[in-house]
């Protein structure tokens, strides 16, 4: 720190009054409002984060607040003044263009000095007189001297600092700035920063600078401005209007007086830009008319990029010196400030209103010049590597060699990544002759109609590319077998044909060893994980395995993580038909989490993905999750193999099934639907088939329409092979109609092994062995009966499979109750599925009002100690939920609480009379 004192010298001609009475008369006394703090706005908000760092700040020796003009420097700065504790006594200066005197600017300095009282009478500086004419360098160790022996510190406000310009002013700021005293603290507020040593100031630490992302507004503070302002916006709304502006003060003010009673707020929010008339006055006035020419020409050709940086802006300009200009604008008031694009730091925005002004004035002052800028742009886009900027400013250039070889020349990588998608819109913007005439943009359009679900567009492309093959070169003929082999192998997979994917990925395997050794991995791990999938949903889960294992390893060496997707969630299919479960949930939990994560909810891997985490957790009884998980499958399939849609489909009317009997006969209707479209376009693979035949007569089953499951089951068993799937469906069929005796036949010639060559699979076995205990207690054999419950938890045990003790009725209850007294070898099982056990039968018709699905699935936790956040944890609800489910419950069952709502549908019938948790004997 400089030391107070500066070498004194003659000060008589600064303390004496001006005894020349005609120099008197000349001088210019400081317009009073120049010394004012400005007054509050009509509706100011308070913006405690900024005023708190303003509080900081004030202990350095100088604060620095640059930002363009609108940006709210000078209400932050009042504010702090009218609302906070300064370190000192607040004195404001707005300067203006007189400033540019020196000896004006010290006048007006002096002036304001005395204005906030810290130069009493009798103080130095109270004595000071600015000098004439341009004799302030010798006066201005006088005045930090006299700023140096003050009582009290003073904090001086130099509002809109950018107006002085001349060197003899720009001097005397920075005099004081190097000279201050420890009294002085200053703080200089304009929309750009004064010529002085910021760079020394910041590296010592003595300097606090708030810029325009400081001082923009955030989503609350923008929310707290429409209250204030009275606008009846909504959250979206807010949100977009904050979107919009960047949170620019000065155009969150403007578009919010245009809101105010605005018919359409949304569509005013969505049109709005920086060509609106009140936006483009301030803009115009404010900004641009005070910019130098040379640099508004630069600003009018680099407008055209959403960022730049020095190396682009002199590619578009086709000039040099970019970076220096760059960093010119950024300190001079247009609003332009850092983008965080990479991590060398040196590329910029202009905020978004700002930008479409300049491109609105482009196109009225130089649109001739606007391809060539777009083909500027696409060169330098190109040379760095950035495609898809490469090919959006090729199009708007309407450069179609460009854009087109650009598509071409990089779909494959992007189709191998997932990253596609981005592809389609230039594709369509390309004009027809140019699709036409390029094979390679052939192969990459019948691609992207895959991607859509159009197998028939896909095909009539990947014909016109063959048949344009011959008119190519050798080495363009090479490339071109390559992406044909790809998107081919991947027509012949979603339209599951195993013997073309077989043919197609030996090909590509050949192709592929002529390729570089990263790119042959890709296409490698591609062509298996699309044979696997073609075997997968042909009904040949062994062969798919092979495939996909193999895939899944190579694409995890390599991080190719939409292969990797694309193995686990065929994978997770695997497992569940081979009935490991465990398994099955571990790869499907990993593909659905890679599909979110990177946003590939859509398309084939995602529909088996999201297919298998429902299918795990219907069978774990998790049925309003599995709800959930098939809303996302069944979007995601629509551009899939017609067997994974299939068996969306089949798997929502199980669920639907699970919800009580009104939601099983939406289900059936579901079934006969997709029986009917299937046999329209004769497209049902024989194990859908099989797995139809096994879940309609479930489903109607669960709808109470015995006679309907019979005929069903009739039906399937003339037209397809038997199995222990539709024998045991039978004896289901034989329990719920009061045929124990004929139920216990057929299940235990399901069970024998003479009956099938091969295992069951453990959830066959599992229903198997609780519906024969349900046959047997049924018959009064008690012991038997426990003897086959035990066999279907032994089986339970292994894998998670609780989907059967769930929904095979209240008898599975009265069973689990009886063994949990008996005596089990499962005890933690059997608590778990006691706590779950005990279907939702039909209510009496004595109630009223009869309760809805979710209501009786409340009700049977309500029996034990779970909180009503527990009873939600376990359904997937919120505790509001089931608080107003509860609600509604009591108000049903005409009771006042829970104990009184438990007896009252015990009496019903809701809930099993009469029975207390059992003690769980462990079985020795």
């Amino acid at each position: 720190m400089q030391t107070n004192r500066i070498s004194r010298q003659s000060t008589h001609a600064y303390f004496a009054p001006w005894r020349d009475h005609s120099q008197w008369m000349l001088r210019v006394p400081t317009v009073a409002t120049k010394l004012r703090v400005p007054p509050s706005p009509r509706h100011l908000l308070l913006r405690k984060r900024l005023l708190d760092l303003l509080d900081r700040g004030a202990s350095d020796r100088v604060m620095l607040i640059s930002a363009p003009a609108g940006a709210g420097k000078t209400v932050l700065l009042a504010s702090w003044v009218h609302t906070r504790q300064l370190p000192g006594t607040p004195c404001w200066l707005s300067l203006d263009a007189d400033d540019n005197d020196a000896s004006r600017l010290i006048a007006d300095l002096l002036s304001a000095l005395r204005d906030s009282g810290v130069a009493a009478p009798g103080e130095a500086l109270a004595g000071l007189t600015a000098p004439p004419g341009a004799r302030t360098e010798r006066f201005l160790p006088h005045l930090v001297n006299a700023l140096g022996e003050l009582r009290t510190p003073v904090v001086v406000v130099l509002d809109e600092i950018h107006e002085l310009t001349s060197p003899q002013a720009t001097a005397t700021i920075d005099f004081l700035v190097r000279h201050a005293p420890e009294q002085l603290r200053l703080v200089l507020a304009g929309r750009a920063d004064p010529p002085l040593p910021i760079e020394r100031l910041r590296v010592g630490g003595e300097l606090t600078e708030l810029r325009i992302a400081d001082l923009a507004f955030d989503r609350e503070e923008t929310a707290q401005l429409c209250r204030q302002l009275e606008l009846s916006l909504s959250a979206a709304d807010v949100d977009s209007l904050w979107t919009r502006t960047e949170g620019w003060v000065a155009a969150l003010r403007l578009a919010a007086l245009s809101l105010r009673g605005h018919p359409e707020p949304a569509r005013f929010l969505a049109e709005l830009s920086g060509t609106d008339r009140a936006v483009a006055d301030y803009l115009v006035s404010e900004i641009l008319t005070h910019l130098a020419e040379e640099r508004r020409e630069f600003m009018l050709r680099t407008c055209i990029v959403d960022a730049v940086n020095p190396e682009l802006a002199d590619a578009l300009t086709g000039l040099e010196g970019g970076a220096s200009t760059l960093a010119a604008l950024e300190h001079s008031g247009a609003p332009i400030h850092p983008a965080n694009i990479d991590d060398h730091g040196n590329w910029y925005s202009f905020h978004p209103l700002f930008r479409e002004l300049l491109r609105a004035h482009l196109h009225h002052a130089h649109p001739e010049e606007i391809p060539f800028l777009h083909r500027r742009a696409s060169r330098w886009y190109a040379e760095q590597g950035q495609t898809m900027s490469a090919i959006r400013h090729a199009l708007a250039g309407n450069d179609w060699e460009q854009a087109s070889n650009l598509i071409a020349e990089n779909w494959l990588e992007l189709f191998l990544l997932g990253r596609s998608a981005a592809m389609r819109n230039p594709m369509a913007q390309l004009p027809p002759e140019v699709l036409a005439a390029d094979a390679r943009l052939a192969v990459a359009f019948a691609g992207s109609r895959l991607q859509d679900g159009d197998f028939d567009g896909a095909e009539r492309h990947l014909t016109i590319a063959r048949q344009a093959r011959g008119e190519l070169t050798a080495q363009a003929r090479e490339e071109l077998d390559v992406t044909l082999a790809v998107v081919a192998l991947h027509h012949a997979r979603l339209r599951v044909h195993p013997a073309d994917a077989e043919r197609l990925a030996r090909k590509l395997n050949g192709l592929a060893r002529t390729v570089p050794r990263p790119c042959w991995t890709s296409l490698r791990s591609f062509a298996l994980a699309n044979l696997g999938a073609a075997h997968l949903w042909s009904g040949d889960p062994g062969s798919a395995a092979a495939h996909l294992y193999e895939a899944l390893a190579l694409a995890t060496e390599h991080r190719h993580e939409l292969v990797i997707l694309d193995c686990l969630a065929q994978l997770a299919i695997v497992h569940l038909l081979r009935g490991e479960l465990t398994a099955a949930e571990e790869s499907g939990r990993r593909a659905v989490e890679i599909a979110e994560r990177r946003g590939w909810c859509e398309g084939p891997a995602a529909a088996s993905a999201y297919l298998a985490a429902a299918a795990v957790a219907y069978r774990r009884g998790e049925f309003e999750r599995t709800e959930g998980l098939l809303s996302h499958a069944a979007t995601a399939a629509e551009t899939a193999e017609t067997p994974v849609q299939l068996a969306t489909v089949l798997l929502q009317a199980l669920t639907l099934a699970a919800a009580g009997p009104r939601s099983a006969a939406r289900g059936a209707l579901k079934l006969r639907a997709l029986r009917a479209a299937a046999a329209q376009e004769d497209a049902m693979p024989s194990f859908i088939a099989l797995a139809l035949a096994d879940i309609e007569p479930r489903v109607l089953l669960a709808a109470g329409e015995i006679a309907q499951a019979r005929a069903a089951l009739a039906a399937a068993d003339a037209s397809l092979t038997p199995s222990p799937e539709l024998q045991l469906r039978l004896a289901a069929i034989e329990l719920h109609a009061g045929e124990p005796e004929r139920a216990g036949e057929l299940l235990a010639l399901t069970l024998g092994e003479e009956q099938h060559s091969e295992a069951l699979h453990p959830a066959t076995e599992l229903e198997a062995w609780l519906l024969l205990a349900l046959s047997e207690h049924a018959r009064g054999e008690q012991r038997a009966a426990s003897q086959a419950l035990e066999l279907a938890l032994a089986l339970a045990e292994r894998e998670p499979f609780r989907d059967a003790f769930l929904l095979n009725g209240p008898g599975v209850c009265e069973l689990l109750e009886a063994q949990a007294q008996t005596g089990t070898a499962h005890p933690a099982l059997l608590e778990v599925l006691l706590a779950g056990a005990g279907q939702r039968p039909p209510p009496p018709a004595e109630l009223a009002e009869v309760l809805t699905e979710r209501e009786l699935r409340i009700l049977r936790y309500l029996p034990t100690m779970l909180s009503n956040a527990e009873i939600g944890a376990e359904i997937f609800v919120s505790l509001n939920t089931v608080k107003t489910h509860l609600r509604s419950i009591y108000r049903k069952l005409d009771a006042n609480g829970r104990a009184e709502a438990v007896e009252r549908a015990r009496a019903l019938g809701l809930l099993p009379s009469g029975i207390k948790r059992p003690r769980v004997v462990q079985r020795s």
